[in-house]
């Protein structure tokens, strides 16, 4: 892919005609270099902005900024592919795209770019592993893609990182897959295990607080235990009645020992009555009064003794009543006490009876119980055997993954005399830049259980500094382009940030030698950079400052007053780098 022209249906818009081979810069500068205005700044004049819109036209997400302050706006990008043309229109806003006046949907136009064969994408496909992540590497779309050479989207994973990077180092990006998925299995096998082993609410369903090898074989015991009693129970058809007979008989034995009890009472109170006598008689009473010198006449000492007479004879009446209801009291309670022994009698044989049988709800709720037990039993042993299958299971991936680590190691034996050209093509690049420092590029086996196949080291000493960690991200980007493995991609793109922390001598370095790898292959080494970048390196230029630094000046933006300088010729305050 090589890009020809960036342009808009607005007409305020800069059009941006890249060089067909050879450096490409894209100059932010002061409209009047001699103001010493504060506000005066070349920075926001959109020189980042061209890298969003050509992402934009290549399939990119929609932009929630874009979308907001550029509505309608149509931009257009024209690029080679295989020395064949493509015009792309996309409208902000719109989900159809336009390719050499075809409209589509988005899905459709991303599906037609990876089928040009910009990158040599496997049939089959593999998660990730696509045109925009790809594109990435040649095109760094924001500000975080210049803090590490491996991340050009630093949101990726490690596994993200090493994907891209293997397949267009021409590695065997299939080890990598690989072992992602080895891991990933391994990780899912894991995780059901502790799922089954530590998750309270699945023990707790399965074995509840218990150790199920303890709680299986307690249960296994009490399911021996219970068939037996089963074996024995003596069903009895008439259970319900008999005990119902039985409460009857319990219920008759309480009254009638509550009967007895009370005869008893009564007739100790007649036993009580009956020894009751008369206290003094007719004669003692006479004694009295003569002792206390009264006499009584005749007729009331004769009247003394009818009254004497009568209640003789009321007591003995009395007393033969009170003999007559002791003797029937007595009688009564014999009677109740016989009745009380029969019904003892029939309540034992009831009892007996019962205790010789059993119900048949009895036998049904023990057979309940039983097939409860069943059930827990076949839980706990679903969960003990599926707890020893993911564990086999783990053990097995763990095993592929060790073959598979072999098989890596062997294969970068095999492949040493590539991965000594990697490293002597890296190391030539970053000693263009500084000089005969032990700088390059190795590939190894990362065999530790993660999702990273290779580790892929790219190393400029103290690369930590910004600068040379920037110099660093060039030589590494550099080194695809002219790889050209899996890919047909004929330019490098780099921002501004790229340059902003570098030494001078480097950044002069760096523009001859893209100029250079440009003229030996005819590639694109497209910048966009400040013009203080330029003024720095122009004493060291020399004579060949025009040459890398003027001539290859495709578009100049400036902070002339209202944006007219800018790339959109007005003024817009945005926040373009994030993607919906």
């Amino acid at each position: 892919m090589r890009l020809i022209e960036l342009t808009s249906n607005r007409k305020s818009f800069k059009q941006v005609r890249f060089n067909e081979t050879g450096l490409s810069l894209i100059v932010g500068r002061h409209a009047n270099p001699d103001s010493q205005a504060a506000t005066s700044t070349y920075n926001g004049v959109g020189k980042s902005l061209i890298v969003t819109l050509i992402h934009f036209c290549l399939g990119g997400n929609r932009n929630a900024q874009i979308e907001e302050h550029l509505s309608d706006w149509q931009f257009n990008l024209v690029f080679l592919q295989d020395e064949v043309r493509y015009e792309v229109s996309r409208t902000v806003g719109e989900s159809r795209v336009s390719l050499n006046g075809e409209a589509m949907p988005l899905a459709e136009y991303k599906r037609r770019l990876d089928a040009m064969g910009t990158f040599d994408l496997p049939e089959t496909k593999v998660p990730f592993l696509t045109l925009k992540s790809l594109l990435s590497f040649f095109i760094r779309p924001r500000r975080s893609s210049y803090v590490s050479y491996a991340l050009p989207e630093s949101q990726w994973k490690s596994y993200q990182s090493i994907l891209c990077q293997s397949f267009l180092l021409g590695l065997d990006y299939q080890f990598a897959v690989q072992k992602h998925d080895l891991k990933k299995k391994l990780d899912e096998q894991l995780a059901q295990a502790d799922k089954y082993r530590k998750d309270s609410d699945l023990r707790q369903f399965y074995v509840g607080d218990r150790n199920a090898e303890v709680e299986l074989a307690d249960i296994e015991r009490e399911i021996g235990e219970l068939e037996g009693r089963l074996r024995q129970f003596e069903v009895a058809s008439d259970y319900t009645d008999r005990k119902q007979r039985a409460d009857q008989l319990h219920d008759l034995q309480l009254s009638l020992s509550n009967d007895i009890v009370a005869q008893k009472n009564l007739i100790a109170d007649i036993e009580l009555a009956l020894e009751v006598r008369s206290d003094i008689s007719s004669e003692q009473l006479i004694s009295l009064y003569e002792e206390a010198r009264l006499s009584f006449p005749s007729a009331v000492i004769k009247r003394l003794s009818d009254v004497e007479d009568f209640y003789r004879k009321l007591g003995e009446n009395r007393r033969r009543r009170l003999l007559d209801e002791q003797r029937a009291l007595e009688a009564s309670s014999i009677n109740l006490q016989l009745r009380l022994k029969e019904t003892e009698g029939q309540l034992d044989a009831e009892l007996k009876y019962l205790n010789a049988h059993s119900a048949l709800d009895e036998y049904t709720e023990n057979n309940r119980y039983l097939s409860e037990l069943h059930s827990r039993k076949a839980k706990i042993q679903d969960y003990i055997r599926l707890l020893g299958m993911y564990t086999d299971q783990a053990q097995e991936t763990r095993l592929e993954m060790g073959q598979d680590n072999l098989r890596t190691s062997r294969y970068l034996k095999h492949l040493k005399p590539e991965l000594d050209k990697l490293m002597s093509l890296f190391r030539k690049y970053a000693q263009a830049l500084y000089g005969p420092v032990p700088s390059g590029l190795t590939v190894s086996n990362n065999d530790g259980e993660n999702k990273v196949r290779f580790d892929i080291d790219a190393h400029i000493p103290y690369d930590q500094a910004d600068g040379i960690n920037q110099g660093k991200i060039f030589c590494f980007d550099m080194l695809l382009l002219v790889l050209q493995q899996r890919h047909s991609m004929k330019f490098v793109f780099h921002d501004n940030r790229l340059f902003a922390d570098m030494d001078p001598h480097q950044r002069l370095a760096l523009f001859k030698l893209a100029g250079e790898i440009c003229k030996e292959f005819g590639f694109q080494y497209i910048a966009s950079l400040n013009y203080d970048v330029i003024e720095s390196v122009q004493a060291q230029a020399g004579e060949e400052f025009d040459e890398i630094f003027v001539e290859p000046v495709i578009l100049e933006l400036t902070d002339a007053p209202n944006g007219t300088g800018k790339l959109l010729g007005i003024q817009v305050d945005m926040r373009y780098e994030s993607e919906v």
